[in-house]
C-alpha cells in the first residue's frame, strides 16, 4: 500500500523515473535516428546503442523502447539474406507494438522536446510502419496511427517538428492512394 501511495505521489509531482530521460542525451540520440531513418546506415547501429544507453534509467521506457524498435526494423534494410530481414522486421515489430500497447496517461501527461510520449511514440510506429513493405500488411496501421494522432487533442499541443513530421507522412499516405488534393492540402500545414 505504501509503495501505491509513493508512486502516486510522485506521478502527480512530475517525477516519474521509469520516464526520468536526459533531454539532450534524448536531443543526442534523436538526431542519431533522424540520420539513420534518412539511409544513414552506420547510424542505424549507433544510434540503436544510443537509445540503449538511455533506456538504463528506465528498463520500461516505453518511448525508447518505439524507438529501439523502430531501429531494429530497420536494420532489415542492411542486412542481405531474407529470413535475416524477416527477423529485424519482426522483432522491431514486437518492441514497437508493446510500447503502444503499454501508451496510459503517464505518456499523455510526460513530454519531451515539447511533446507527449504518447503522441511520439505513435508517430515513431506510424512512420516506420508506413515504410515497411505491403505485403508486412503494416500500411493500414501506420493510417490508422496518422489518423488517432490528429484526432487527439494532445496533437495540437505537441511541437511544430512532430506536427510537420505527421503532416508529411498524411501526405505521403494521400500520394500513395493517389488523391494529390489531400497530400496538397497536407503540405500546405508544414510550418
Amino acid at each position: 500500500m505504501k509503495i501505491k501511495a509513493l508512486i502516486l505521489i510522485l506521478t502527480i509531482f512530475g517525477a516519474t523515473t521509469a520516464y526520468a530521460i536526459d533531454e539532450n542525451q534524448f536531443n543526442n540520440s534523436h538526431a542519431l535516428y533522424l540520420s539513420a531513418v534518412d539511409g544513414n546506415k552506420k547510424q542505424v547501429r549507433d544510434a540503436k546503442q544510443h537509445f540503449k544507453t538511455l533506456s538504463v534509467s528506465g528498463p520500461n521506457n516505453a518511448l525508447i523502447q518505439t524507438y529501439i524498435g523502430s531501429l531494429e526494423s530497420l536494420m532489415a534494410t542492411h542486412v542481405y539474406m531474407p529470413w535475416n530481414k524477416m527477423k529485424h522486421v519482426e522483432l522491431g515489430s514486437e518492441l514497437m507494438d508493446e510500447a503502444i500497447e503499454e501508451i496510459d496517461e503517464t505518456h499523455d501527461n510526460t513530454t519531451i522536446a515539447g511533446t507527449p510520449l504518447s503522441i511520439r511514440m505513435k508517430t515513431i510506429a506510424a512512420h516506420t510502419y508506413f515504410r515497411f513493405p505491403k505485403f508486412l500488411n503494416r500500411y493500414q496501421d501506420a493510417k490508422d496511427l496518422v489518423a488517432e494522432i490528429e484526432e487527439s487533442p494532445l496533437f495540437a499541443t505537441s511541437s511544430i517538428e512532430s506536427k510537420n513530421s505527421i503532416y508529411q507522412l498524411a501526405a505521403d499516405i494521400a500520394t500513395e492512394e493517389d488523391n494529390e488534393q489531400l497530400a496538397s492540402d497536407y503540405l500546405a500545414k508544414l510550418k
